[in-house]
């Protein structure tokens, strides 16, 4: 089976890195992403799926087989904004390959996983791969701004209930079976506005700022550890307020918080902790929250709280998983978790679905301006997708 695979996957390399450099060449900032939505579709019906859904949030997704074992396959359409060309060199949205490389935005987050994970599909129908299975290839919408978020819309909208969920993004070939959560915390501290020539008058909360955020370094050592994600951290990213001159103390501060959550810290107890410290000082804390549309103008919003999940390392989705990896690569493969945080958020952290993470790239290389992705590694990737759901539906 692997020799066949291996002679098939050579031969699509070019039509697998033309498809990778067109979804590439089609801007999909969160909530524009129609026209490679679109696109994904026609490339999915072209390659032999035998079905396309696109569901009311702009999610896309293609269907092979018919079986008793249900396996999503996600990864994310949509991109954060490529910048300036002068900052990258070239033009980001060119698709440029050079000596088995593809750059550009969304090259390692998310187009080269999603590219991988169509031409499975692709290799499931040619080889006939067939198993008791039903796999979907789902192109999500808006991960950049909330994940796990399309996701939910899609499995909620369709009633479809996964067996198993492979979350497509970079992991350099490891197998991810965990990460850290993530909450965004806004921290008001009040004060009383005044003339900076008279500062005994006013109230500074510029300074109860300064004495907050000397208490949240102090925090960040106090935090829970899990012996395999790690130690939740927080770690304060913005200080905002507004003054009608720079001679003017302001009436209140904010103050902006990236916690992020090991295995244990609910939202509640991570709340509670920033909300212990800001009491000292008078201070008032919210999660945030975004409210944005999909680009077919569906709401599309919720809390910036996504908790953490680790599979098992027992997890018998885990040992399909490792010997998909060998029999397609010949090699064991490397068993770890993710840096970033991402849909597994929902799919495991709140579903519950069994969820594992795996795909080409480097994790340096997302929301940078040296976004890239080996084809070597996409090539690899792409006979790993294409093995694993049959060895699922064989071990369930």
């Amino acid at each position: 089976m692997r020799e066949n695979l291996n002679t098939w996957v050579e031969k699509q390399q070019e039509e697998l890195v033309s498809f990778l450099r067109r979804l590439i060449a089609i801007p999909s900032p969160s909530g524009q992403e129609k026209e490679v939505a679109a696109y994904l579709a026609e490339e999915m019906r072209r390659v032999g799926f035998e079905e396309v859904i696109v569901d009311s949030l702009g999610n896309v997704a293609g269907r092979i087989g018919r079986g008793r074992v249900t396996i999503i396959y996600d990864a994310h359409m949509d991109t954060v904004p490529a910048g300036e060309a002068k900052e990258w060199g070239f033009d980001p949205y060119s698709g440029k390959y050079e000596e088995g490389i593809v750059y550009g935005r969304g090259a390692s987050d998310d187009k080269g996983c999603l590219a991988c994970m169509v031409y499975a599909g692709k290799a499931i129908k040619e080889l006939e791969l067939k198993g008791d299975f039903t796999l979907y290839v789902v192109g999500v919408v808006g991960e950049e701004i909330g994940e796990g978020r399309g996701i939910k819309h899609f499995l909620e909208e369709t009633g479809i209930n996964p067996s198993y969920v492979v979350i497509g993004e970079a992991s350099g070939l490891r197998i991810c079976r965990g990460h850290r959560g993530r909450a965004l915390f806004k921290v008001t501290l009040p004060g009383k506005a005044g003339h900076a020539s008279a500062p005994e008058l006013a109230d500074n909360p510029l300074y109860k700022a300064a004495a907050f955020l000397n208490l949240v370094e102090k925090m960040g050592g106090t935090l829970a550890e899990d012996p395999f994600l790690g130690k939740g951290s927080i770690a304060a990213t913005q200080v905002e307020c507004f003054t009608p001159s720079l001679n003017t103390i302001p009436g209140e501060c904010a103050v902006y918080l990236d916690r992020r959550l090991t295995l244990g810290e609910s939202k509640e107890v991570a709340l509670a902790q920033v909300e212990r410290i800001a009491s000292l000082l008078g201070g008032k804390v919210e999660i945030l929250k975004y409210d944005e549309r999909s680009y077919t103008g569906h709401p599309f919003g919720g809390e910036e709280f996504f908790p953490a999940w680790c599979l098992p390392e027992e997890h018998p989705f885990l040992a399909a998983f490792k010997e998909a990896f060998q029999e397609a690569l010949g090699r064991e493969p490397v068993v770890g978790r993710w840096g970033f945080s991402t849909d597994g958020n929902y799919t495991a952290g709140q579903a519950g679905i069994p969820t594992l993470g795996f795909g080409p790239g480097n994790e340096q290389h997302p929301h940078s301006y040296q976004d890239q992705i080996s084809v070597k590694e996409m090539l690899e990737a792409l006979k790993v997708y294409a093995l694993l759901p049959l060895k699922l539906a064989k071990t369930s």
